[in-house]
């Protein structure tokens, strides 16, 4: 899909903000946060850092929970055996925290046979597009060297244990509950989503979070005749927040739906 349309979709779906539906509120994870844009030189020094902090999902896999700016392009390197290597990326998304949205990427530590451990990763931002920039604006920004917190700071999420049709247009989600205590528990829904500005369906995941303590959520599917065929298909999954750090991007298993 080109550039302005995903722009577009990304665009109003955002100004749905919270949406009440059921038991929960909803809000669209976006294709990236907008970018923020510093108003002169002295504000662009202070926002050239990458806040972040990183911990292991175990031996291979490191999560990583850093700001975002959408101006520049963002690797992962590790510091592994005296050296620095740039470290591939298993999986990412942006997950809404209380204090707005952050970008969370998995990466590999053991890709090309590496078998030793990093003992720190850093962030770094280049600049995408410089020669469309003020000459302040950083051309790089980086976080600081990382310590990546033990395995243990990563929440599981529970698993969904059925999808029910009530009637014809709405399902219930139903999951077991929650364990450790989590921050934040959310159920993860993918399904068309309908751009008023440019008149077309497109998939969406929406991030819409749980009560606490419920362990189901009554959800309407979209049954509109315009869908396209190809994108008709709702998928339900479950993901969960705790001390800054989001459950294993690779264990969610989205269970899809026909409408």
């Amino acid at each position: 899909m080109p550039a302005r349309i995903a722009t577009a979709v990304a665009t109003c779906a955002l100004s749905l903000g919270a949406l009440a539906s059921g038991a929960g509120a909803a809000t669209a994870a976006p294709s990236g946060p907008a970018a923020v844009r510093p108003a002169d030189g002295a504000s662009a020094s202070l926002q050239s850092a990458v806040n972040a902090r990183a911990a292991a999902v175990d031996r291979c896999s490191y999560q990583v929970v850093r700001s975002d700016d959408s101006r520049y392009v963002y690797s992962v390197s590790g510091v592994i055996g005296g050296g620095t290597r740039e470290l591939p990326s298993q999986k990412e998304d942006f997950v809404r925290f209380s204090g707005g949205w952050q970008k969370v990427v998995q990466v590999d530590a053991c890709a090309g046979g590496q078998s030793q451990a990093p003992t720190a990763l850093r962030i770094t931002g280049k600049l995408e597009n410089p020669e469309g920039y003020d000459p302040s604006v950083p051309r790089t920004i980086r976080s600081d060297y990382l310590k990546p917190a033990a395995s243990s700071v990563i929440p599981e999420a529970p698993a969904l244990t059925s999808i029910d049709r009530l009637d014809a247009a709405t399902v219930r989600v139903t999951w077991k509950p929650a364990q450790g205590n989590p921050d934040q528990v959310m159920l993860m829904e993918r399904k068309p989503f309908y751009s008023s500005e440019i008149g077309i369906w497109h998939p969406y995941t929406f991030q819409r979070d749980v009560p606490g303590g419920a362990t189901s959520m009554d959800r309407k599917l979209e049954r509109h005749p315009d869908i396209p065929p190809a994108d008709r298909t709702h998928a339900y999954w479950m993901r969960v927040v705790k001390d800054g750090f989001v459950s294993d991007l690779r264990a969610e298993r989205p269970t899809t739906v026909e409408p």
